[in-house]
């Protein structure tokens, strides 16, 4: 299935919320169209607790996590989207807040949750923040705390979704993909690295980790829609073996 939309990563917050929020948007129709094949993906309909990675960084892996959290809340679903890239966050510049408490005070003892969630007016969903960056990031995806959280959270919401750091040269996102359902592959169109891909996607199913499918993004740039100017294109794809990496 081909999808439309993606942006560039200067994109700011009222821009992405105009575009995720108009359903006639193309940009909603493409993670509206995700969010429905999600639903096919296990007996209980879309996976409940899901992460978001890619191979490397600025392959548009948070952008389409901070979407698929939009879409899905406005499907009357109650999501919480986790900022788990601690090492590099992002989500407080997508909302363009500061990032002072989150995940990682959760991950070092601090039990109040409650005081580490807010929520986005303007895309309608739960988040927390990644927090302030810890020395020991891959030391604490080791311990038991971040399946205590999920399964606290999951209490209260239909979906935790968790924007994960890249997969090559961190030991981060194979431990992240232990407590969740399984893992949205994000790729970036103009990778030229299929080997860099398949070992990244090996390095996660070495943790059992379930690799639902592929997020193909910035494919296309040349469509211009109200004026922006930001390309869009998404290739999104299941097949029958859920551990394929890609389809479009």
């Amino acid at each position: 299935t081909r999808l439309q939309g993606d942006w560039s990563s200067d994109v700011c917050s009222s821009d992405l919320a105009t575009l995720l929020l108009d359903k006639k948007s193309m940009v909603y129709e493409a993670y509206f169209t995700a969010q429905t094949n999600l639903t096919f993906l296990t007996n209980h309909g879309a996976p409940r607790s899901f992460m978001l990675t890619s191979t490397r960084p600025a392959e548009g892996k948070s952008s389409s996590a901070l979407s698929l959290a939009s879409v899905f809340s406005q499907t009357d679903k109650k999501v919480i989207l986790i900022d788990a890239d601690i090492r590099s966050p992002s989500l407080n510049e997508l909302l363009d807040i500061k990032n002072r408490v989150g995940l990682s005070n959760y991950l070092t003892g601090f039990d109040n949750v409650d005081e580490l969630i807010a929520k986005s007016p303007e895309f309608g969903f739960d988040y927390m923040l990644a927090g302030p960056m810890p020395p020991n990031a891959a030391e604490l995806f080791s311990s038991s705390r971040l399946g205590e959280l999920i399964e606290l959270l999951l209490r209260d919401y239909d979906h935790v979704i968790l924007d994960a750091p890249p997969v090559l040269g961190l030991a981060d996102a194979p431990l992240l993909a232990r407590p969740v359902e399984g893992v949205i592959f994000t790729i970036d169109a103009s990778s030229r690295s299929s080997r860099a891909i398949k070992s990244a996607l090996n390095r996660l199913r070495q943790t059992d980790a379930q690799i639902f499918g592929a997020l193909v993004t910035k494919v296309g740039r040349r469509n211009e829609i109200y004026g922006y100017g930001y390309g869009y294109g998404y290739g999104y794809g299941y097949g029958a073996d859920k551990n394929r990496s890609s389809g479009d």
